[in-house]
């Protein structure tokens, strides 16, 4: 994310926590450093810090899942731009199921030449249904060290996808305490009161999903002794609250940006072949379903 574009997301953060709580400022938000924003509402100066929830997932090399989606970004770009001058391409849909990490990016190339190869040598066998490939036919040494599996399918809509992108989504838990902490030992132009606002995004590693609504969030270790008075966490389906002295509550207020996702934009996410084509996309859609039956029931 560009620095330009981080400003913008915080900006439109902020916006939703106003909108949440029927607040307007007495003046436009002023845009800074430790904190992010400083505004006066009812005669006292609020300074408000903006974080991305990161839930600290690892992939099995041990390497931070943020760090390998965003490698995977980097990679699937190059790929777009490969398979624009190979026509023959274009219509196969290809699935890489990678052990852990992506290939680093002196090594796109290469990798890219393999997966071209491959492809052309099961041309003849691709239909509108997957064709699995294991470790066993790779032939060449960047497929067999980073692959675990991969899918081959006549798409005409066809992208390339990853099981990467899909996987369990973190609760609130003491995560939300962690970053709270860390966000606590840094040092802040003086304010009457200091909140944090910990925005998540439909990354795996930046998603957080409660099942139960408010309840989930006692889980999360108390936030007493930190410098936040109040700490606004935007899950995918909700925003919630705490402030110091109570509780965490659900948010209500008229912006939808403040409520997040209805359960029909969850199902289109969470329904995305990028998804359900990864073996880990089990846990999604059981949380799918766990959100369909609450709102059932509702």
């Amino acid at each position: 994310m560009t620095r330009p574009d981080q400003k913008r997301f915080e900006r439109e953060t902020l916006h939703a926590v106003l909108a949440a709580l029927g607040l307007r400022p007495d003046e436009e938000p002023e845009e800074g450093e430790a904190p992010d924003f400083t505004m006066p509402i009812a005669g006292r100066r609020i300074g408000v810090e903006m974080t991305m929830y990161q839930s600290g997932a690892t992939v099995e090399d041990g390497r931070g899942r943020r760090q390998v989606e965003s490698e995977w970004d980097r990679l699937k770009a190059a790929g777009e731009a490969f398979r624009r001058d190979r026509p023959d391409l274009a219509d196969v849909k290809v699935g890489l199921m990678f052990r852990a990490s992506v290939p680093p990016p002196r090594q796109h190339a290469a990798f890219l030449e393999e997966i071209a190869a491959f492809v052309r040598g099961h041309a003849s066998k691709l239909n509108d249904k997957d064709l699995e490939c294991w470790p066993l036919s790779f032939s060449t040494p960047l497929m067999q060290t980073y692959l675990r599996t991969l899918y081959l399918r006549k798409d005409r809509f066809a992208e390339w996808y990853t099981n990467l992108t899909g996987g369990f989504v973190a609760r609130p838990d003491q995560t939300i305490a962690q970053i709270v902490a860390e966000k606590s030992a840094k040092q802040f132009r003086p304010v009457d009161e200091l909140w944090l606002a910990i925005q998540c995004s439909t990354r795996i590693s930046e998603m957080m999903l409660e099942l139960t609504g408010v309840e989930d969030f006692d889980s999360v270790p108390s936030l007493e002794y930190y410098a936040f008075s109040r700490v606004f966490v935007f899950t995918f389906t909700g925003a919630y609250e705490w402030r110091k002295g109570g509780s965490w509550r659900k948010l209500t207020g008229d912006s939808p940006a403040a409520q997040g996702p209805s359960f029909d934009d969850l199902k289109n996410v969470l329904s995305d072949p990028e998804w359900l084509d990864d073996p880990d996309g089990k846990a999604m859609r059981v949380a799918t379903e766990c959100l369909r039956e609450k709102n059932e029931t509702d």
